[in-house]
């Protein structure tokens, strides 16, 4: 259990430090590409593509980090009105749904970058690999499963203690 906690505290460090980093580099490059703009009266090439790709990334481990803080979308307002125990198991069916997806999600994102890498796709204004974007994908998919499995466990032992101790 020791060994789990220490994992998932050094993805906790891993995906935020990422998002920091990522959210940092979209707020300059943009900022220095409207200063330019303006200013200049000269545009930054690459920035647009830099951001896209950050944003992606961004989106992928932002959705990790939402499963992880249990904030993603569900249908609170049915599943309360079940008992604790019952909403234990709404719980556990939406963890299940959630891996056979992000599970699908994975192994299609696997699919693309291999195609990426196969085909030696680039971006068009820095020449870097597609593979760096598409990699998010089945990147971001491992984060979900985990950061889902995560919260599905700790949720369906919290309603199932709370429904044990009402009987």
């Amino acid at each position: 259990m020791k060994v789990l906690k220490g994992f998932l505290r050094a993805l906790d460090y891993v995906e935020e430090t990422c998002l920091v980093i990522l959210l940092v580099v979209m707020t300059a490059l943009n900022f220095a590409n409207v200063f330019s703009r303006y200013l200049l009266s000269s545009s930054i090439s690459y920035t647009e593509e830099i951001t896209v790709m950050a944003f992606v990334w961004v989106s992928m481990l932002g959705s990790a980090t939402a499963y992880k803080r249990g904030a993603h979308l569900g249908m609170s307002f049915i599943v309360e009105q079940f008992p604790k125990k019952g909403q234990a198991f709404f719980v556990l069916f939406s963890t299940i749904c959630s891996v056979v997806m992000l599970s699908i999600l994975f192994k299609y994102g696997v699919i693309m970058v291999q195609g990426q890498i196969a085909l030696n796709s680039r971006t068009s204004a820095l020449q870097w690999p597609s593979a760096m974007q598409g990699l998010s994908i089945p990147v971001g998919a491992v984060f979900m499963i985990i950061r889902s499995v995560q919260m599905g466990v700790t949720q369906m032992v919290r309603l199932w203690k709370e429904g044990g101790n009402k009987a």
